[in-house]
Parts: structure tokens; C-alpha cells; sequence
């Protein structure tokens, strides 16, 4: 066999010899891996459509998938979009991969917002010169809980507060959110940092409850900006009244259905009772009880009419 190769200049992919030579993969699953393979850099098409472009069937793209699955050059994740809508997220690559080498290169790049107390660099903008007087980066309750944003916050709180939204999603993954979204929530995490409560207290409310929200992370918006939780009681203050219902009591006399009343000091007859003539407590029960004591409300209810 002679072969006559000229070394293409430009528009050409290096792809190992491993993968064209694979005894394993059907040509549809070698061109398919190879088409997404020669794709430019931060192209984002799924592999249906790349199908669509190589002439591939569905039953042929369906197996030529499942042969890319388990000889690891393909992986495919669902997860919850923003909106709460699920997508699925494939990766492509040209040697075969552990899971945790693949999740590894899909995990975006770290190391944008500086760890709190770490120095940071002078920012393009200058700061302002004058006194923000009471502009301060923790709101009044009332102003906390209108949802109004803070107009400047130090950074070392929005970087506290960008990794407490970070780390919802390893406690609960429904919870997981993109860096960006998290930098463009953090101001709204700050008001709750701000009131004395500790990470994990401000963790396990806001995740509280979102596990069955129909859009976890929208709800997860929502609480953050609208249901920030009032300042505690100062110490000492006046404890609150006990409910009316707690002093109220049950009439002893007869009545079609338990009756309370609140009494004056130690009676046992609510005030129908004790206003009509003498009844004797309950006892028994039966069709016989009802009836009687039908007719004493009625009774009362027509002796009322007359007064």
C-alpha cells in the first residue's frame, strides 16, 4: 500500500491514533467525536446538531453515544439553569477520561474574587473622596426589608458573602449556582452577614424549604432580597402577653358542642348558662343528650328574641 500525504498549513485538528484506530467505535461514533473535536474554541453546539451536519441517523447517533459513554470520551451532566429549567451539559475529549478528571474540566476557573483578608488590587476606578455619611453598607431594617440594595459595600463582605452563596450549592446541590450569579447576588447575602447571625445559621435559613420549590434558585433570589429577618428582641424587653385563649374555659353545662368561656373569676357555666335556669352539668351522651340539649339553645335562643 503506497500513501501520498502533503501535511495540510492551516484548517487542520491533531487527533490521536488511539481514537481513529479504536476497535471499539463505530465509524459514526469516531466521525461524530471527531466533527466536535475540529470545532473552533467556544463553539457551543450539541452533539444532535453536529449530527444533523454528518448525515448520522438517530438510531445511528443514539448508539454511536452510548458507545462514546463507555469508552469515556463523552460525559453528560443535568443540571437546573437559572431559571430553573433542566439542560444538559456534555463534554467532549479526545483520550479517555475518569469522572473526576472530566467534572475537573468543567468546573469553571477559580481564583476571581480574592478570600477574605487576602490583599486585594487597587481597583480601575478611583474611590470617592467625599464622606458617604450615612451611606453605609448595612441598611436599617425598614430599608432591609424594601429589598433596596446597598449603594457600596466593602469588598471583603461581598467576597464573604459571594462565597456563602458558593457553598449552598455543596450543601444542597438544587442550590448550585455559576460564580457570576453569585458575584451579582452578593450584595443582597451582605445585609444578612450583617446581622450578627454566623455562615452556617445564614446557610440553613436560606436553604430551608427550597428543596420542593418548583424554582429553587428564584426562590432562593426572592428570600434573599425580601425576607431578611428582623432584628432579635433587645435583652430584658417585656415578655409578650399570654393568648386570651390559654385563660378561657369549657362550659360544664350542656351544650350540642363544647362551648369556652372566659370566666370572671371561678365559674363553671358560661353566661347563657348561668343567665336561664339551672342546668345540670353533662353526663352521657347519646341521641337522647343531643336532643336535649338542642332544645335548651333553642330555648335560650327564643327567651333572647323576647328580652
Amino acid at each position: 500500500m503506497q500513501r501520498h500525504v502533503i501535511a495540510p498549513s492551516r484548517f487542520f485538528s491533531q487527533v490521536p491514533n488511539d481514537l481513529i484506530r479504536h476497535p471499539r467505535l463505530s465509524a459514526n461514533a469516531v466521525r461524530l467525536l471527531l466533527w466536535q473535536l475540529s470545532l473552533p474554541a467556544g463553539a457551543d453546539e450539541p452533539l444532535s446538531r453536529t449530527a444533523q451536519r454528518a448525515g448520522i441517523g438517530k438510531v445511528a447517533f443514539q448508539q454511536a453515544k452510548r458507545q462514546l459513554r463507555a469508552e469515556h470520551y463523552l460525559f453528560e451532566w443535568r443540571r437546573q439553569g437559572e431559571r430553573g429549567r433542566w439542560i444538559t451539559v456534555q463534554l467532549i475529549a479526545n483520550t479517555p477520561l475518569t469522572a473526576e478528571e472530566a467534572r475537573a474540566a468543567l468546573a469553571p476557573p477559580t481564583g476571581s474574587p480574592p478570600a477574605p483578608g487576602a490583599p486585594t488590587d487597587r481597583p480601575a476606578a478611583p474611590q470617592p473622596r467625599e464622606d458617604p455619611g450615612d451611606n453605609t453598607s448595612h441598611p436599617t431594617a425598614a430599608a432591609a426589608t424594601s429589598g433596596a440594595v446597598p449603594a457600596a459595600a466593602p469588598r471583603e463582605a461581598e467576597a464573604e458573602a459571594e462565597a456563602l452563596l458558593l457553598s449552598l450549592g455543596r450543601a444542597a446541590p438544587f442550590l448550585a449556582m455559576a460564580p457570576r450569579k453569585a458575584r451579582r447576588w452578593a450584595p443582597f447575602a451582605v445585609r444578612w452577614l450583617g446581622l450578627g447571625m454566623t455562615a452556617d445559621e445564614v446557610r440553613s435559613t436560606l436553604i430551608s424549604g427550597l428543596e420542593s420549590a418548583r424554582s429553587p434558585l428564584g426562590a432562593l433570589r426572592w428570600r434573599l432580597e425580601h425576607a431578611l429577618p428582623r432584628p432579635s428582641e433587645p435583652v430584658g424587653a417585656a415578655p409578650a402577653p399570654s393568648p386570651r385563649v390559654t385563660r378561657m374555659r369549657e362550659c360544664a353545662g350542656t351544650h350540642v358542642q363544647p362551648r369556652l368561656f372566659l370566666p370572671d373569676e371561678d365559674e363553671r357555666l358560661c353566661a347563657d348558662c348561668r343567665s336561664g335556669p339551672a342546668e345540670t352539668p353533662r353526663a352521657g351522651g347519646g341521641l337522647a343528650a343531643f336532643r336535649a340539649a338542642r332544645a335548651a339553645d333553642t330555648a335560650r335562643g327564643m327567651r333572647a328574641a323576647r328580652a
